[in-house]
């Protein structure tokens, strides 16, 4: 698999928007009174009196006994009560549930938009299967092949989102930008050109063209915690770093494909 860079500056300025503007669903009632149920973060930070950041990096679940609780990276602090994951709207009881958890995400409520983060669409089925690539990835290029090969009939089931993110160089990113430049005005020639591999030769984006969307899909990938490319999301919601074993077992959510 390969492994991308940290975001850069540009893109990690936009993370705050973009974490205010997630769907997050409604807060259990244990953790606010049942008049009082945010559907969003932003909503959530209503009426806090105030907040601090405390110097800490890194956050680790632990569990003893039937209790569970939270502990700094760095030991320092730890943090009692419950805990919930927002973007499944569910309270963590335990290990083995956060790791569920951790495996997957609610598209329901995330309502990752791939248009929005520049996807290019193979097969017109109406199950999506987001799909981050980078275009100097060997791992993703070979991943794109196999999709070239899939039967008809998949592609009437599924719609392969191929979203590039450039996460391996520079030139990645300038081969990323061409073909989301691309993507603007002829798709199916953009298409054309990540399935062959020839986003090398395409011409370079000019001005603002085509930066939108790679924005987008870079801090979505922060933000979901991507480490390596290629990177799937079922349909169902299930994260698959690195290219299925078995793409067609893998798809049908079979363990230990």
């Amino acid at each position: 698999m390969c492994l991308p860079d940290s975001p850069p500056t540009t893109t990690r300025r936009l993370l705050l928007t973009l974490t205010l503007s997630l769907p997050l669903g409604p807060v259990l009632a244990e953790s606010a009174p049942t008049d009082a149920q945010p559907s969003d973060l932003a909503s959530l930070m209503q009426g806090i009196g105030g907040m601090r950041r405390l110097p800490v990096s890194g956050v680790q679940m632990v569990q003893s006994g039937e209790q569970v609780f939270f502990v700094s990276a760095n030991g320092r602090y730890a943090f009692l009560g419950p805990g919930f994951d927002l973007w499944h709207g569910m309270r963590l009881t335990s290990l083995a549930e956060a790791e569920r958890l951790m495996q997957r995400i609610d598209r329901s409520r995330l309502k990752l938009a791939g248009e929005d983060l520049g996807a290019l669409d193979l097969g017109t089925g109406e199950a999506e299967v987001l799909v981050f690539v980078d275009p100097r990835c060997p791992q993703c290029a070979a991943l794109l092949d196999r999709l070239k090969t899939v039967p008809e009939a998949t592609l009437k089931t599924y719609r392969f989102r191929l979203i590039p993110l450039p996460v391996l160089s520079q030139g990645s990113q300038q081969e990323a930008l061409a073909l989301n430049c691309l993507a603007e005005t002829d798709r199916p020639g953009a298409l054309a050109a990540l399935l062959e591999h020839r986003t090398d030769r395409l011409p370079a984006a000019t001005g603002s063209c085509g930066q939108g969307a790679i924005q987008r899909a870079l801090v979505t990938a922060h933000l979901l915690g991507i480490e390596r490319v290629p990177f799937l999301i079922a349909p169902d919601g299930r994260l698959q770093s690195g290219a299925p074993a078995d793409l067609s077992a893998w798809l049908a959510g079979e363990e230990g494909a």
